[in-house]
């Protein structure tokens, strides 16, 4: 851009069908998984492919591109399989099956893992110190697959491998530990702990050969003692959640589409509710087992021992709790299942789970993953942008993971590009592009992507800014009266655009405004009193000296945050503030300080979203700002009426 617009700125769920009581066991310190990297192997339409992943992960592309693949690639690796998608033999990528390939690999890297864990019994340690993490100091999982069945699972690491023995040492069994150490008279202060004995070995490769030499190996967990560290690390899963778009009326939709099944799984998944569970059980084993010897020895004193029974009772650890609420769901009228309505009152009741989410004021004990396919099927444009601001207010909370994809270009417009993954297919499969200048042209060009500039253009600092801007104007009338600016957006007339937006929408308008005959209106902060006041003084100056109608100012007070009275933030955040408070500082910093338990853009967004709404004319009165606001909007009324004309 040139220098008359100098603001445009532009690296799961239970693996289990089954909720197991068992997860409580030692079950210690709760750090939860999080995504950040998903890899594909050979499935379906993906050969070789690597995804990064964030909070919030938009993949956008046209159809048959391989968008509902990685939501559903997700589910497969979660379940083995055998969750909501069923794998199947034809999940293989067809390209490998001609070359005699007959398994297709998922994996999945992890971050913010516990540390340390438990792995032995008798002994605490670290994957770290295990050296179980892959070369990105990350936790990798991979699940292989041959004709639609798990095959094996496997920890793809940089491990030390000066030879095979230290290559496999985490799957050898404390026996084969002791008898290496007893051959190269190696010394352990414990030798009932397998980690220490570990760690005595590695410590004798690396002084036998001068360094340990490391490669990257997958080593398999199943049928070796590194199972124990699995379950372990399946403690802390986050429950996974698949919402696919319509594409059958099939009974199974009804675990794809309701919101109380998620919710259920959740439920099990909380430590209070598994050691309640887990004392009930215990208890009822206790007693069964207590009168299936009781019948045994009455069995052996009426046969005198010529036959022998024994009770065949399942593990605590293999009960399944929430079967007893598999029939789970919303109902209509008429006890009309969920799944048998229509898409569009389905996505209306998801949304209205995300939205009673939000309310919710105690955090999830547990992370989870919500994959939505197409969210904006069969919605209208109003619940469209509603869902996607849940689901941005819900991925700004720690344990929240949304997966979405999308071809609508509404839908694409609404994201911030920093979450926009696109998918495309060629000869050589699909693969997916985080988004840059590039990508960003690809979008416009494939999906019809078209800015949609009015005839007078709201440039502002940034997306909270727009934000105060319209919340002002609908929810103080004497604002409204003068031009109602959601009226004028709808009709076209008006846009409001961040000059630093992050936006996708504010990036495609960003690179063809200077070439349109808009008026435009800038508004910026003028940052009085900090480091960087009158920053864009000069940019304000050099609209201003255009001659084509544009006009420029800055805020008298420091910040958009700084116009919302002190009365108004104090209701809002539910605290007390001194009288003596300087309301010319930085008011976030300020609440931050006054305890305020949220980051600093979190409550930008909180005061331009919901506490500005409680503004009116009179409090702007007295705080002396209010002809400095009126101002601004009778100087947009004279621009779009001079556009008019």
């Amino acid at each position: 851009m040139t220098s008359q617009y100098p603001l445009l700125t532009i690296s799961i769920t239970k693996f289990n069908n089954s909720t197991n009581t068992s997860i409580l066991r030692n079950r210690g310190r709760v750090l939860l998984l999080k995504i950040s990297k998903i890899s594909f192997e050979n499935f379906r339409s993906f050969r070789n492919s690597n995804v990064n992943i964030s909070d919030l992960n938009v993949f956008m592309g046209k159809n048959d591109q391989g968008k509902s693949s990685i939501l559903e690639g997700l589910d497969v690796f979660f379940y083995d399989g055998k969750g909501s998608i069923k794998a199947t033999k034809d999940d293989l990528n067809k390209d490998a099956v001609s070359e005699g390939i007959n398994e297709f690999a998922i994996g999945v890297q992890f971050e913010e893992f516990p540390d340390p864990i438990i792995i032995d019994e008798t002994n605490e340690t670290s994957l770290k110190e295990e050296y179980l993490l892959n070369k990105d100091g990350k936790l990798e999982i991979w699940k292989r697959f041959k004709n639609g069945n798990l095959s094996s699972t496997q920890i793809k690491c940089y491990h030390p491998c000066n030879d095979e023995f230290l290559c496999a040492l985490i799957t050898k069994k404390i026996g084969e530990l002791r008898d290496f150490i007893d051959e190269h008279g190696l010394v352990v202060s414990d030798r009932r702990k397998a980690a220490e004995m570990r760690k005595a070995i590695r410590d004798y490769f690396s002084k036998r050969d001068g360094r340990l030499i490391f490669k990257e190996v997958y080593i398999p967990i199943d049928g070796t003692d590194l199972k124990k560290v699995w379950d372990k690390l399946k403690m802390h899963m986050p429950v996974f959640n698949l919402f696919a778009v319509d594409r059958e009326n099939l009974d199974r939709d009804s675990e794809l589409q309701d919101p109380l099944k998620s919710r259920i799984k959740e439920i099990f998944y909380r430590e209070d509710v598994l050691n309640r569970l887990n004392e009930v059980s215990e208890e009822i084993d206790n007693e069964i087992r207590a009168f299936a010897e009781n019948t045994i020895e009455m069995f052996r004193l009426l046969t005198k021992n010529e036959t022998e029974i024994t009770p065949s009772i399942p593990s605590t650890e293999d009960l399944r709790w929430d079967c007893v609420y598999k029939n789970i769901g919303f109902n209509t009228e008429d006890d009309i299942p969920m799944n048998k309505r229509g898409s569009g009152f389905r996505r209306l009741v998801l949304l209205s789970s995300l939205i009673a989410r939000i309310k919710e004021e105690v955090d999830n004990e547990v992370n989870v993953i919500y994959a939505i396919e197409e969210p904006e099927s069969s919605l209208h444009p109003k619940w469209q942008k509603r869902l996607v601001k849940a689901l941005i207010e819900l991925a700004e909370r720690e344990k929240y993971q949304f997966f979405l994809t999308t071809h609508s270009p509404n839908m694409m417009r609404i994201f911030e590009i920093e979450c926009i993954k696109y998918v495309e297919r060629d000869s050589e499969g699909s693969k997916v592009y985080d988004f840059n200048e590039d990508v960003g042209t690809k979008i416009i060009k494939t999906m019809g992507l078209l800015p949609d500039i009015g005839k007078v253009v709201v440039c502002v600092e940034g997306p909270t800014d727009k934000d105060f801007l319209l919340n002002i104007n609908q929810n103080i009338e004497e604002l409204k009266s003068i031009i109602d600016l959601e009226k004028e957006m709808e009709a076209g007339t008006l846009t409001i655009m961040p000059m630093n937006g992050s936006r996708l929408k504010d990036w495609i308008v960003s690179r063809v405004l200077e070439n349109t005959n808009a008026l435009e209106f800038h508004l910026y902060d003028s940052d009085r009193g900090s480091d960087n006041e009158n920053q864009y003084l000069e940019a304000i100056e050099k609209v201003n000296q255009r001659g084509d109608g544009s006009y420029g100012t800055l805020t008298e007070l420091r910040e958009i945050e700084n116009y919302v009275p002190k009365d108004v933030i104090e209701e809002c955040f539910g605290i007390e503030l001194d009288p003596s408070d300087d309301w010319g500082e930085d008011i976030p910093e300020l609440l931050i300080s006054k305890g305020v338990n949220m980051e600093k853009k979190a409550i930008k967004n909180k005061i331009c979203n919901q506490c500005c709404k409680e503004i009116r004319k009179d409090h702007l009165t007295r705080m002396g700002t209010w002809n400095e606001i009126e101002g601004w909007f009778l100087k947009i009324r004279d621009m779009m009426e001079r556009c008019r004309r």
